[in-house]
C-alpha cells in the first residue's frame, strides 16, 4: 500500500474511533447553553429600561391592594364594598410574564402575591373547555398557600385570555371560595377588548366592579435590542455570531415580538455554526426571517397603520377571536359584526385574500371554516390594530366557542 492509501486508511480509522456528537451552536460559539430559555432575576436586574413597567405593576398592585384592604375596615359591610379586581393589559409576546414573575420577587418581603397561570391551569380538550375541573386547579393551585387568609393576600392570573371563554363563572367561583381576595387579570389586548364587549350584553357590573386598568407599553425596537444584547454577551461583549449591528436590524425587524426576535436569534445561530461562519451578515438575517415566514410582517404593519378599511376591520376581528384556545371567526361572526361587509359572498373575499397574504390561517371543525391571525402577527395587532377599532361606536357579539361547535 503507498503512503497516501496507508494515510487515507489510517484517517478512516481514526474517524470511526471519534464519533459525531451533535453540539448546540450556542455552545460552538462560547455560550455556556442557549441564553433563551429562562431570564435569571440577577440578569433582570441589570436591565435598566424595564425600571418604568416593573413600578407602573408595582404601584397598581399597591392601588388593588390599598383599595381593598379600605372596603374591608368598613361595617357595617355594604354591597358596594365587594372585592374590586384589577386589570393589565399589553400586547402578545411582550415579556409580561417575566415582568410580572420579577416583580413577584422583588415585593415577596412585603406582601402575600401569588402568581397563578391560567394557561396552565385551564384544561381544555376537544374543542371545549372544562370548565368545572379548571375552577378545581385554581382552588387547589391558590389553596396551598398558608398565608391565603391572610388579608394583605392578593392573585394575579397570569393569560387570562384563557378565562374569557367562562369569565363570569369562574368570578363568581372564586369569590365563593375566597371572598375576601382581590386578583388582578393579566390580558392581551385582544383579549381584553373581546371580554369587555362580552360583558356589555351579558354581566357589566363585573367590569365596574373593576379598578380602572392600565395598558403596559409593548417593546420598542430600541429595548427589544438591549434585551438581546444582553442575553447573546458574555462578560459584557457581544459573542459570536452576533454584533450589534445584527442585533439592532433583528430587533428592528421582529416589530415589538420577543418570540420572533428569540426564533431569528436561535434560527441565525444554527445556520452560522453549520455553514461554518465566525458571524453573521444581514444578508443571512433576512434570509432567516424569510425562511421563518415572518418577512411578511412588514406589509402586515404597513396594512394596519394605514388609515381603516374592510380589510382591517376583518382583522381586527379575527383578532379578537385568536386568544388562547378559541378556534378563531367565522364567516356568520364576520359579516354580523361588520360594518364594512354585509354578505357571506363579500367576507369570503376579503378572507381568502387575508390568507394568500399569510395573515391569517384557515381551520375546518365539523365543516364550518375558522379563521384565527398568526401567532407571529399578534403582538402589532394589539399594538397597532385593536387600538384604533376599539374606538368604533357600539359593541360586537363574538360567539363563545362552545357556541359554535
Amino acid at each position: 500500500m503507498d503512503d497516501i492509501g496507508k494515510a487515507a486508511l489510517d484517517a478512516f480509522e481514526k474517524g470511526k474511533k471519534d464519533s459525531y456528537i451533535p453540539q448546540d451552536p450556542f455552545v460552538a460559539f462560547g455560550f455556556e447553553s442557549n441564553p433563551f430559555p429562562k431570564t435569571p432575576i440577577a440578569e433582570l436586574r441589570k436591565e435598566k429600561f424595564l425600571r418604568s413597567r416593573i413600578t407602573k405593576i408595582s404601584a397598581y398592585i399597591g392601588k388593588v391592594y390599598s383599595s381593598n384592604i379600605e372596603r374591608k375596615d368598613n361595617f357595617p359591610r355594604d354591597p358596594a364594598d365587594d372585592v374590586l379586581d384589577g386589570v393589565l393589559y399589553c400586547s402578545s409576546h411582550s415579556g409580561i410574564t417575566t415582568l410580572l414573575r420579577f416583580t413577584q420577587h422583588l415585593l415577596k418581603k412585603h406582601s402575600n402575591i401569588i402568581y397563578a397561570d391560567a394557561k396552565e391551569l385551564v384544561t381544555f380538550d376537544n374543542y371545549q373547555y372544562y370548565i368545572a375541573n379548571s375552577i378545581q386547579n385554581f382552588r387547589n393551585f391558590i389553596g396551598k398557600y398558608e398565608f391565603i387568609e391572610n388579608s394583605s393576600s392578593l392573585v394575579i392570573i397570569d393569560h387570562a385570555d384563557y378565562l374569557v371563554g367562562f369569565f363570569e363563572t369562574f368570578r363568581d367561583a372564586f369569590e365563593r371560595d375566597f371572598p375576601d381576595i382581590p386578583i388582578i387579570f393579566i390580558f392581551t389586548y385582544s383579549g381584553w377588548t373581546r371580554l369587555k364587549n362580552e360583558l356589555a350584553f351579558s354581566n357589566y357590573d363585573i367590569y365596574n366592579r373593576s379598578i380602572q386598568s392600565i395598558h403596559i407599553d409593548s417593546l420598542n425596537s430600541s429595548e427589544l435590542a438591549q434585551i438581546l444584547t444582553l442575553k447573546l454577551s458574555k462578560d459584557g461583549l457581544i459573542q459570536n455570531p452576533f454584533s450589534k449591528a445584527i442585533i439592532n436590524l433583528i430587533a428592528q425587524l421582529s416589530f415589538g415580538n420577543l418570540d420572533n426576535a428569540i426564533k431569528i436569534c436561535v434560527k441565525l445561530c444554527e445556520e452560522c455554526f453549520y455553514n461554518g461562519y465566525d458571524t453573521a451578515s444581514k444578508k443571512l438575517v433576512k434570509d432567516v426571517i424569510a425562511f421563518l415566514r415572518l418577512d411578511f410582517s412588514r406589509e402586515f404593519y404597513n396594512l394596519i397603520t394605514l388609515k381603516d378599511n374592510t380589510q382591517t376591520e376583518v382583522l381586527s376581528l379575527i383578532a379578537m377571536k385568536s386568544i388562547a384556545n378559541d378556534t378563531g371567526a367565522t364567516y356568520e361572526e364576520i359579516v354580523n359584526n361588520s360594518v364594512e361587509i354585509n354578505s357571506k359572498t363579500s367576507a369570503a373575499h376579503h378572507l381568502k385574500q387575508l390568507e394568500e397574504k399569510q395573515y391569517i390561517l384557515k381551520k375546518t371543525v365539523n365543516r364550518r371554516a375558522f379563521y384565527r391571525l398568526r401567532e407571529e402577527l399578534k403582538t402589532l395587532a394589539d399594538s397597532h390594530l385593536l387600538p384604533r377599532f376599539e374606538q368604533r361606536e357600539g359593541y360586537l357579539r363574538l360567539e363563545r366557542i362552545s357556541d359554535l361547535l
